[in-house]
């Protein structure tokens, strides 16, 4: 009986578990192989981060256009630092090899001269609060906390460019 349980035993020692392999190649190392975006995934995300931030740009100048001088004077400053933010999202994907697709897109969406002081504060509030949007979301997905600060940092940014914009029309 003892040399049947040994023999019992043995079988379950010679057993090995072997995992089976991960898709897309990637190893248990490799960020996305728990669930983090791939570099790709990260570039294509800081090439539309930069677009939408460039519009930010551009509200924020239409605001400086149509505002009593107060409120071109902190339009002006929040449009410095929307372009503060396009420089270091474009070293971002420089630096993770992206330099190639950074483009300068140009995009209409942004309210012409023609609007109404409110309108353009409206359009510069919901882009600042859908930029806040994606930022929050892809922080969850990017596995690189150098760039999760940053992202943070920008976060909090239009967070409070958000609040600033509600102020002006209330």
């Amino acid at each position: 009986m003892r040399k049947a349980r040994l023999g019992q035993q043995a079988d379950l020692d010679d057993t090995t578990q072997h995992f089976a392999s991960s898709p897309r190649r990637t190893n248990a190392g490799d960020p996305s192989y728990l669930g983090y975006w791939s570099r790709e995934e990260i570039l294509n995300f800081l090439k539309e981060l930069l677009e939408s931030e460039r519009i930010g740009v551009t509200a924020y100048a239409a605001i400086g256009r149509t505002a009593d001088s107060q409120v071109a004077d902190l339009a002006f400053e929040s449009e410095l630092a929307q372009a503060a933010i396009c420089i270091l999202l474009k070293k971002e994907m420089a630096a993770r090899g992206g330099a190639n697709i950074i483009r300068r897109k140009r995009t209409t969406a942004v309210p012409n001269s023609d609007c109404s002081f409110g309108r353009t504060i409206g359009f510069a509030s919901r882009n600042q609060a859908r930029l806040a949007d994606m930022i929050e979301e892809a922080v969850l997905n990017i596995f690189d906390s150098k760039l999760n600060a940053k992202l943070m940092y920008l976060l909090l940014l239009h967070r409070k460019q958000v609040e600033q914009l509600e102020t002006f029309v209330t």
